[in-house]
């Protein structure tokens, strides 16, 4: 279905235009070492590896801390299935907590309960999303994770940052290079504040081959089960025209939703997301009090693409039934799931394409029952 407002637009970058015949090869050759300084640059982590999108990421950080079989990782149930299911990669156990009902982020009364239930050597780390763009409140959960020897991983994937300084309170962090600016554009970035994890997924993120002899460079050995989780060199420089296009791409959509905060306020059935200053925004969420999906299959209608962030990993038919999980288990992410609703709102965005969305949304209220 062609949408007339359509949740992502693919970007046209201008340096597409700068890719020729004459430089292609240092193209090739060095945009990866680039980028990767260029984002290391911007944070306050020792080392920073890329790989080919987030889900790589997320995979390669589990090889970073060495997840073994049985261990356990806590993350929160609203979490995309990319997390839950990296950990299962290992024949390890997600171990979800609830979630906290106006950011959406991990409930901290529910973290230290899954702390104290699942206290052991096998309990390893807690996987934290920034939700929607929202930044988590960090210093209590690595004061937590602190005290009961636990590794923290944060996940930025969700998280697009304004600021040039990107401030890590966690031992890993995981970023989306298209920073939900472009979904056309694959690429991630892990950074590492321990050098021992950084090394362990160097090393793993090329199949576990090194070269011992450079001068004779095609002789190769393999100390480790790896992947091909690499960033492959034109996305790289892709990627280095989106990062340099953020700053401008992210207020477009924070002009967005300031529009939608202000036309929307007030309008009957439709719960608005917190008005925080610095917010990214990357998924727009309301809150339909009744009959969500009818509200959506009508905005639809309308021509105005819609999403869901997130179904909660008890509600999944594998999750479901391999750990028993009942819907009724976190009663926050339920509330959140029979309620919210994703609205486009990307850095591509007119105004004019705001104010369909918003008098369509206006029109379905208004007979909403």
């Amino acid at each position: 279905m062609k949408y007339k407002v359509p949740f992502y637009k693919p970007s046209f970058l201008n340096s597409i235009k700068n890719i020729n015949s004459e430089n292609f090869e240092n193209i090739a050759k060095d945009s990866i070492d680039k980028l990767e300084r260029k984002f290391l640059d911007s944070s306050n982590c020792l080392q920073a590896l890329s790989v080919n999108n987030s889900s790589s990421a997320i995979h390669l950080a589990m090889c970073a801390i060495d997840l073994k079989r049985g261990d356990k990782v806590i993350c929160a149930v609203n979490s995309y299935v990319d997390i839950p299911e990296a950990i299962r990669h290992f024949d390890s156990e997600p171990i979800f907590t609830d979630i906290e009902p106006n950011t959406y982020h991990m409930d901290i009364d529910s973290l230290k309960k899954a702390i104290k239930e699942n206290k052991s050597k096998k309990l390893r780390a807690v996987f934290v999303s920034h939700f929607a763009g929202l930044q988590d409140e960090m210093d209590e959960i690595v004061s937590l994770a602190k005290e009961n020897n636990l590794i923290v991983i944060e996940d930025f994937s969700d998280a697009p940052l304004l600021m040039d300084n990107i401030k890590v309170k966690g031992d890993l962090a995981i970023f989306s290079l298209n920073y939900k600016l472009d979904n056309s554009i694959k690429g991630a970035m892990i950074t590492f504040k321990d050098v021992n994890h950084y090394s362990r997924a160097k090393l793993l993120r090329e199949h576990g081959i090194v070269y011992k002899n450079k001068e004779v460079d095609y002789l190769y050995d393999v100390m480790d089960i790896g992947c091909d989780y690499r960033l492959d060199s034109i996305n790289a420089y892709l990627l280095m025209g989106l990062l340099e296009d953020r700053a401008k791409l992210i207020e477009k959509k924070q002009q967005i939703a300031k529009i939608y905060l202000k036309e929307l306020e007030g309008v009957e059935h439709v719960k608005l997301p917190l008005n925080t200053p610095n917010h990214p925004y990357s998924y727009f969420i309301i809150e339909i009090d009744k009959n969500r999906d009818a509200f959506a299959r009508e905005l639809k209608e309308k021509g105005i693409e819609v999403g869901l962030h997130y179904i909660p990993i008890n509600f999944l038919k594998y999750y479901k039934e391999k750990y028993n999980l009942k819907v009724f288990s976190f009663p926050n992410a339920l509330s959140m799931y029979q309620k919210v609703l994703s609205l486009p709102c990307n850095g591509k965005m007119s105004e004019n394409e705001a104010y369909e969305v918003i008098n369509a949304v206006k029109e379905v209220a208004k007979n909403h029952i």
